[in-house]
Formats: structure tokens, sequence, C-alpha cells
């Protein structure tokens, strides 16, 4: 059994284990609608604990530090360190070196199939924004329009291998399109320049850079034809779920409230963020960026899941789904398939709820940015 880092107070500080006061905050199920009051659940002193982005922080994971009150509130000292791509999230956490982090769900699978031992305490985002995005004044009105044009990938980029199974879904095959690689530095201005049809993308992640070259484009999300892909999931490992639950618990509602608070709040959300991370000020166009993102995540994060299930719930068939299309699609000789159902618990999620008028809020807020 893996020991404790030193990030972790109950080495660090002293606090045994035995210490550990009570279940996390607001264990039992909350009705839609009302807030969780966090109590202080570890005792004497804070419990600190290490959890690394999947990326640099940026709209699309703000939640995180919106999030750090209310850990705050239950005695946890979280230390965010930013990331250099899921599958390096997901190793770190795998490997000891962070208690808890917030990859991408499908870079966990890919993880998990190499035999990496990780486990999801909740969905905190519904869609990667994997896809394809044209110009908007273009021929391409559909997918099938893709047929004889030129489409840019990153070819290490995590939404390219599925881009045969979009085509296949759409009715077309990677040989009906001239597929271009491209760098990832100049992908997006490929498109802007019209150097190539369409690209395929994280699509919040380009959002910002094409929009700040006045290109609103037209999108194809993979996930409105038949491949749902599931994006940050908080995350830790089935060892140290068993050994910290109530950590566990704590940190899962306490994202949770994080991401309320940013649905209602983005403004305030932003001023956060700033104060965490000042150096993002810097740039002039830092706050643009940051709200598009953001209104991107809280345009999908306004679905059906989360509004009829509680936040961060994760539906079983969607992790069966991705499962299965990783691996067919991105994996190699010698990975062997997970159970689904061993991937992710939703044990502490879906026990807060938004009420219609939050959900309405959230989706008004954010409508200028729904994709797809």
């Amino acid at each position: 059994m893996r020991k404790p880092s030193k990030a972790v107070a109950i080495g660090a500080n002293g606090l045994s284990r035995r210490q550990l006061v009570g279940a996390a905050a607001g264990a039992a199920a909350v009705a839609a609608g009302a807030a969780f009051l966090p109590k202080k659940v570890f005792a004497q002193k804070k419990v600190t604990v290490k959890y690394t982005l999947g990326w640099l922080p940026e709209g699309a994971n703000i939640w995180s530090y919106a999030a750090k009150q209310f850990w705050a509130k239950s005695g946890i000292d979280v230390v965010i360190e930013k990331g250099t791509g899921s599958a390096a999230a997901t190793q770190a956490i795998a490997q000891g070196k962070y208690e808890f982090g917030i990859p991408a769900a499908p870079n966990s699978i890919q993880q998990a199939v190499k035999g990496l031992p990780l486990l999801s305490l909740g969905c905190f985002n519904y869609d990667t924004t994997m896809g394809v995005a044209v110009r908007p004044e273009g021929p391409i009105k559909a997918p099938a329009d893709l047929k004889g044009k030129k489409v840019g990938s990153t070819l290490t980029s995590g939404e390219y291998p599925f881009l045969p199974a979009f085509l296949k879904n759409v009715g077309l095959t990677m040989k009906d399109i001239q597929s271009v690689a491209l760098d990832n530095k100049v992908r997006e201005v490929a498109l802007i320049d019209k150097q190539c049809d369409a690209i395929t993308c994280f699509i919040a992640s380009a959002l910002p850079k094409l929009m700040a070259a006045g290109v609103n484009p037209r999108v194809f999300l993979y996930s409105k034809y038949g491949l749902p892909f599931y994006a940050h999931s908080l995350t830790t490992t089935p060892e140290f779920f068993a050994k910290e639950k109530a950590l566990c618990e704590a940190m899962t509602m306490g994202l949770s409230e994080g991401v309320k608070f940013a649905l209602l709040n983005p403004s305030e959300t932003i001023e956060i963020l700033f104060k965490e991370v000042p150096e993002l000020k810097l740039a002039s166009t830092a706050k643009e960026q940051l709200e598009i993102g953001m209104g991107v995540w809280a345009a999908n994060y306004c679905s059906k899941t989360p509004m009829e299930k509680g936040v961060g719930f994760a539906e079983p068939a969607v992790y069966a789904k991705m499962t299965e299309l990783i691996l067919e699609n991105a994996s190699a000789p010698g990975d062997k398939k997970p159970d689904p159902n061993a991937l992710f618990t939703n044990e502490f999620v879906g026990k807060l709820k938004l009420t219609d008028a939050e959900w309405a809020k959230a989706k008004a807020a954010s409508s200028k940015y729904a994709l797809g």
C-alpha cells in the first residue's frame, strides 16, 4: 500500500488517520436547491493535498479554483498545480505524485487499459469538445460536406485517433478527405488563413484563438455523432480511495460546490483565478479568453445528466461506450479491457443539485457559447 506523499498533512503535520473526524461535509442527500454547509471535517490541523490540473489554468478548469473556498471550510488545503496534458496527469496520479487530479476521462481510460490504477470520483465537464471546426462562411454546412476537403489535424492530439470513427458515423472514410498533418502551434492559423477547409481539435481550447482572429467557427462535435466523451473527472487511485475515503468525499463535495459557484458567479470566479494565478492577468486578452472557455464549459455542463441526477453524476452507459471506443480506436497490442464500472464511482456525487431557476440562470449566461 502506497504511503501518503509528504504533501499530505497525515505525515507532514503529524495528523494521524485516527484524528480524521466524521464523514465529509454534507454526506446526507440534500434536496434540490439547498446549499451544502461544509463542516470542518479534519480536526486540529489542516490536511494538505496536491491536485494537478490536466492542463494550464483556463476557463475550462476554472471551477477548481472556485472550489478552494469550500475545501478550506472542510479543513483541506489544496495545492493546485498546472498540468502538461491529461496523459501526464493520469500517470502522475497513478504513481502517487498527486493525491487528486482533474484529467479528461478518456485519458484515464487509456491509462487503465494499460494497467494503471485510476478511479474517477465525479464528472465535472460532460464533453471534451473533440470535433471538427470549419469557417462559418464556407461551403461545409454538415459533416458530409467534408468529402474532398482539406482537414488539418495534429496527429498527436487526443481527438485525432477518433477521426475515422467520426467519419464512419457520418457516412465517410479517411479516404474521402484530404488529411493534412499540422503542428499544434499552427493548427488554428491554418483555418484562420484558409490553408485548410477544416481542422480537428478540442473546440473549447481552439475557440478563443479563432474568435480573437474574428473567426466564429461552425463546429461538429464528436459527441453529437455517436462518440460521447466526458472531459474533466476528479481522479485518484483505488488504493487512496480505500484508505482515505473521508478525504475523497470531502474533495468531491467541495469540487461540486465549486462547480455550482462557477456556474452561477462567472465574473467572481474569474477574479478568484486572477488572485490565485496573477500572472494570467498580464495578458491583454486574458479575461476575454477566460470568459469564452468558461462559457463553453458552462453551456456543456447545463445538460440532462447533472440537471436530473445532480452535479458530478456519471452515466454508466457512457463509461461503457467510452471504454469500447478507446479499445477500438486508441489502444495498442497488449492493452486489456478494464471493467468500465471499476473506472468510476457515483458514491459521493448527485447530492448537490441546482434549482430550476439556477439552471436557467446558468444557461442564459452561457447560451452564446453553446456548441454544436
